[in-house]
């Protein structure tokens, strides 16, 4: 029931995001430069931009935008950081060194500063956040993998089923990757949150998505220029960044409340 109650808000948001481009009659991406900086009323509830666009249409559609390159950041590091982990959790040895040789180092260095850079050098678009976003931010999922990979080969359950000649493969497969997919899941849930921040502050400062695509980083860099005559264009979208926030943290702080680990049962 918790965690139903915590993931509400973020389905409200994903369904928001999806629905009222669909339903909408506005074109989040067309101008209309007669309509421009209407205030809130009957046909735009949330007035029009400089460019005479519709407020929460847009919104929604570059939240649409945030949500899926934020999504593809996640699996990418997910991905990454629980195949590393895993491996270097049952290996141990050389390969878990490294592994803990990167967590120290990608935990020591500025991450949005160096994405900044490399996205600033490279031309902006979809594949540059991931190539922002992704060297870096698999690590954290690794290391919890490892670590989680660790406690579990190490009972007896797995002592004793490694000791009849089980495969590794057989191990991951059967018993070991279902006992940690609760630790990955959660670190992927609160990595989703970090990644929404970060591609969002990318296109804030010019080097995440181009045009006609936006997200609400981007809305609110376009809106700052207007920021005292009409601050409804960057509170908006900047309002819904932090209500998503809020409702990834929540999910977070149901999951953690899961027990990481759970006990072992026959293969």
């Amino acid at each position: 029931m918790r965690r139903s109650a915590a993931m509400a808000p973020f389905a409200a948001v994903v369904l928001f995001c999806l629905l009222v481009p669909m339903m909408s009659a506005h074109d989040p991406h067309v101008p209309d430069l007669g309509r421009a900086m209407l205030p809130p009323g009957g046909e735009h509830w949330l007035g029009t931009d400089q460019l005479g666009r519709d407020l929460l249409t847009r919104t929604a559609a570059a939240g649409r935008t945030s949500l899926l390159v934020a999504l593809a950041v996640t699996a990418a590091t997910t991905m990454l950081g629980a195949v590393a982990g895993t491996a270097a959790g049952l290996a141990g040895g050389i390969a878990d060194r490294l592994l803990r040789f990167a967590g120290a180092v990608a935990l020591g260095l500025p991450g949005l500063t160096l994405a900044l850079a490399l996205a600033g050098v490279l031309t902006p678009g979809y594949a540059t956040v991931l190539a922002a976003l992704v060297p870096l931010g698999w690590v954290n999922c690794g290391l919890v993998a490892r670590t989680a990979t660790r406690r579990v080969a190490s009972t007896d359950h797995v002592l004793a089923v490694r000791a009849i000649g089980a495969s590794r493969l057989y191990l991951l497969r059967r018993t070991i990757g279902p006992h940690i997919a609760g630790p990955v899941l959660t670190v992927a849930t609160a990595d989703f949150a970090r990644a929404l921040i970060a591609v969002t502050s990318l296109s804030f400062l010019g080097v995440g998505l181009p045009p006609p695509d936006t997200d609400w980083g981007g809305m609110v860099s376009e809106a700052t220029p207007l920021l005292v005559a009409a601050p409804r264009l960057a509170v908006v979208p900047a309002l819904a960044l932090a209500v998503t926030g809020l409702a990834a943290a929540l999910m977070v702080d149901a999951r953690r409340g899961l027990p990481g680990v759970q006990p072992l049962h026959g293969v």
